[in-house]
């Protein structure tokens, strides 16, 4: 009996050494931490890489993570940061959410070897909603690749965005930047990859950033902020709208300054100073669908040391950092643009244009409910894509992608490829996403769909199924799409450039030639991709910058 329970004993250590010698540990500045084993890849999950910025740091640059004893368990992703719940858009993020939410993930092949490139991703969401546990973001055909992805939370809403004069006074006596917290906080990561990575095999002078909508956005703030510089070699932006950021104590390009937006926002909570501010509970400070119709959130702004100025004019100086840069966008971008769109009349008016021009190149839009947002997405998102791309020659090589590609049985009930659609294909996450049904969908009136979409938002704070991305992981054509472009991110990742042997050639991007990659069915270039809606376009953004104003009604 005696040798039966020594048996059993040495069977359950044997076990358990075997069950501990499968999670993978790493010994980092703050501590060791021990990882999990997850769709073949090492995870190392909810790393702090600063301070929790709570109490008299709510509204402070990011301060050091406090070292820890013993070993970390980084099985499981920490909490994300305080946001708005939003039906369907927030499953997933463990909601409300805390502020002790400055953590990072790390994603490894299984045997990583040394030097490895690495990926830093930045989500999206409007700088008000998601976070790095949104299934999207897990990396497996880019670990599959041959790189190592970091992805991390950075502070949202008013916690990430707000410059009251009393803070920016505060600021000025402390010697700190103001302001822009979260993108500090994306900064603050970029430090942290630098001094740990290697830890995990990966090259702290191999470092690409990568992001989409409001994380691609964030990529081209950080290509143009000294603060930045030297912390990334190469660079892309998915869907990065280039719409003017607004000035912190002045107005620029026509906006009211953020000031003037955060002394609305502290009367709508009921604070008369910042230590007020403080004070109040996260939930009190959590934005609303009713902050935002009232013009209380004011976002990011020119702040002079973080955030410089407008990408699309200092791109066009020569003012961004000399590395590798990507940028593209879906065939439907501005399907993101949807519910809030002026008329067309509106929109016309609003940006000077012609109406006669606008009525000849939009006339025959098929979908006469979307005319007005796949104007602005000519402008924003197209006409951006292209000047960014092309601002990139005699700098550094410049890129340009077009992303038209949607799994077969929804093809029918959409107009082009909506904002986000692209990122489970870059990830190979789409088997994670919610899956196409067995037989193909209608597609017999797109605006009935589109405007019970947006009328869901609107009326109901929900984010409607029809804008959230679907796929079929058994396709072969979803299987090969996600290959290829997987293979092209981290190829880029690798040498800076994204060409792939048995893909099309991808040249780098010029106005004159105007030839992009095409992600789609068939064709994988595009040649003057809507040439003359584009150009128009194009040049009343480059006027928007230019004569530095703006109509109030943007």
């Amino acid at each position: 009996m005696k040798k039966i329970a020594t048996f059993v004993m040495l069977v359950c250590f044997a076990l358990n050494a075997f069950a501990t010698s499968e999670r993978p540990t790493v010994q980092i500045q703050n501590g060791k931490l021990q990882g999990v084993v997850e769709y073949n890849m090492n995870a190392f999950k909810n790393i702090p890489y600063a301070a929790p910025p709570v109490g008299d740091l709510r509204w402070r640059p990011p301060q050091p993570a406090a070292s820890w004893s013993g070993t970390r368990d980084a099985s499981k992703f920490g909490d994300a940061c305080p946001q708005p719940y939003v039906k369907n858009l927030s499953a997933g993020l463990a909601l409300p959410g805390s502020e002790d939410c400055l953590k990072l993930n790390v994603f490894t092949p299984t045997k990583p070897g040394q030097n490895l490139p690495v990926m830093v991703w930045i989500h999206g969401g409007g700088l008000l909603v998601d976070g790095s546990r949104d299934a999207q973001f897990t990396p497996m055909n880019l670990i599959k690749n041959g790189v190592i992805v970091v992805t991390f939370d950075y502070r949202l809403g008013t916690f990430g965005f707000f410059a009251p004069k009393e803070l920016i006074e505060e600021a000025k006596a402390k010697g700190e930047p103001v302001g822009n917290y979260g993108t500090m906080d994306q900064i603050a990561v970029l430090k942290w990859v630098k001094n740990n990575i290697a830890a995990f095999g990966g090259d702290p002078n191999n470092v690409t950033i990568f992001g989409e909508s409001a994380g691609g956005r964030s990529v081209t703030w950080l290509m143009v902020s000294d603060a930045a510089r030297g912390l990334f070699h190469k660079a892309i932006a998915e869907s990065a709208q280039q719409s003017p950021l607004r000035g912190m104590s002045q107005k620029h390009l026509g906006m009211a300054p953020e000031t003037e937006i955060d002394a609305k926002y502290m009367t709508a909570v009921g604070a008369k100073s910042l230590k007020e501010m403080r004070a109040l509970p996260v939930k009190k400070l959590v934005l609303t669908a009713a902050n935002f119709e009232e013009g209380e959130f004011g976002g990011p702004f020119v702040d002079g040391q973080i955030l410089k100025g407008d990408p699309v004019p200092l791109f066009a100086a020569g003012k961004q950092a000399k590395v590798p840069f990507m940028i593209g966008t879906n065939s439907w971008d501005s399907s993101f643009l949807v519910p809030g769109q002026p008329s067309i009349a509106a929109l016309s008016k609003m940006f000077r244009e012609d109406p006669k021009i606008i009525s000849m190149l939009y006339g025959n839009v098929k979908d006469k409910c979307i005319a007005s947002s796949d104007a602005l997405g000519d402008m924003l998102y197209r006409g951006s894509t292209k000047l960014l791309a092309d601002s990139m020659n005699d700098i550094a090589p410049g890129y340009a992608y077009y992303f038209d590609y949607l799994t077969k049985n929804i093809r029918p009930a959409y107009p082009g490829v909506p904002h986000t659609f692209e990122i489970s294909y870059v990830f190979g996450s789409y088997g994670l996403m919610p899956q196409a049904p067995a037989k193909p969908e209608s597609g017999a009136n797109h605006c009935a769909l589109i405007e019970k979409a947006a009328a869901d938002l609107k009326q109901k704070g929900v984010w409607s199924k029809y804008w959230y991305p679907i796929t079929n992981k058994n396709d072969p054509q979803d299987i090969a799409m996600s290959e290829k472009m997987s293979a092209s991110w981290a190829a880029f990742a690798k040498t800076g450039n994204p060409n792939v042997a048995g893909q099309a050639e991808w040249p780098t991007y010029s106005l004159k030639s105007d030839v992009m990659r095409n992600f789609s069915y068939d064709k994988e270039t595009i040649t003057g991709l809507l040439k003359e809606r584009v150009d128009y376009q194009m040049l009343h953004l480059r006027e928007i910058f230019a004569f530095e104003r703006l109509k109030e009604a943007f």
